[in-house]
């Protein structure tokens, strides 16, 4: 597609799959210049460092912990989230990051108010899982700029189609949706709104669909919904959302295809 960006590495062409507002590609090319690991020493530094740069990325912080330790996964996603280690803090910083022992690793999304907490074990399959399951929040917003961030996601999406995500009925639904998350990390959960994003919803639904709605979507032209799981209404939401996961997972499903 067009306008299409291209990052050279030692004159290597590669495609370019970040943000695209001006002031986050410049912030996405920073961060391909710096360290893999930044090494923090004092609770300025580490709220320096958080300031700086957690508005698009996530961000890791090893606590107490080894810049060897993560260096590993740090290099391997360097791309999608920033990495550090901090040496030395305060309890205060304890409380503020929530964790309660070291060594810990404490995963921030600043934009979706998220943190994570992970005490280990922390060789490489754990830690890897770890840093997976936190790259995207809970509950993905999905819009023009984070479609991008499903590019390598192997998980299959929980995709929640509503009529206005800004309105208060649906972020009583989003609040739902991330504690089903939080509970079932085997998929990436999304939103998306009719309000906000008519073309993505339009392939889902037709005339007759009542929303909110619910599928289960790997980016592909094709879907599923689930038997008896067809709208989630407006009573015990919390439930409707459980019976359609159990209902998927039994396979109660029929499989469609996204509309043009």
């Amino acid at each position: 597609g067009f306008p299409t960006l291209k990052l050279f590495n030692r004159g290597v062409p590669v495609d370019y799959h970040g943000p695209r507002k001006a002031d986050l590609i410049v912030r996405f090319l920073k961060k391909s210049v710096a360290p893999d690991v930044a090494v923090l020493d004092s609770d300025s530094g580490i709220s320096n460092f958080v300031k700086s740069d957690g508005s698009y990325f996530p961000i890791f912080i090893g606590f107490g912990m080894n810049e060897s330790a993560i260096s590993k996964v740090a290099t391997k996603y360097k791309q999608k989230a920033w990495f550090s280690v901090a040496k030395d803090f305060s309890d205060s910083i304890m409380e503020s990051y929530d964790f309660d022992k070291i060594p810990a690793l404490v995963s921030l999304h600043l934009t979706y108010d998220e943190r994570n907490v992970f005490y280990g074990p922390f060789d490489d399959q754990f830690l890897e899982e770890f840093i997976k399951q936190n790259l995207l929040p809970l509950c993905l917003p999905l819009n023009s700029d984070t479609m991008s961030l499903l590019r390598d996601e192997e998980r299959k999406v929980v995709l929640t189609l509503v009529e206005d995500e800004n309105n208060d009925k649906s972020k009583r639904l989003i609040k739902l949706l991330k504690a089903a998350a939080s509970a079932n990390r085997d998929f990436l959960f999304a939103y998306v709104g009719l309000q906000q994003y008519r073309g993505l919803v339009e392939s889902f639904i037709s005339d007759e669909t009542e929303l909110p709605k619910m599928v289960v979507w790997d980016g592909t032209e094709e879907y599923f919904t689930v038997i008896g799981s067809e709208k989630i209404g407006e009573e015990d939401q919390g439930l409707a959302i459980t019976h359609f996961l159990e209902g998927y997972r039994e396979g109660k499903t029929v499989l469609k295809k996204i509309s043009e």
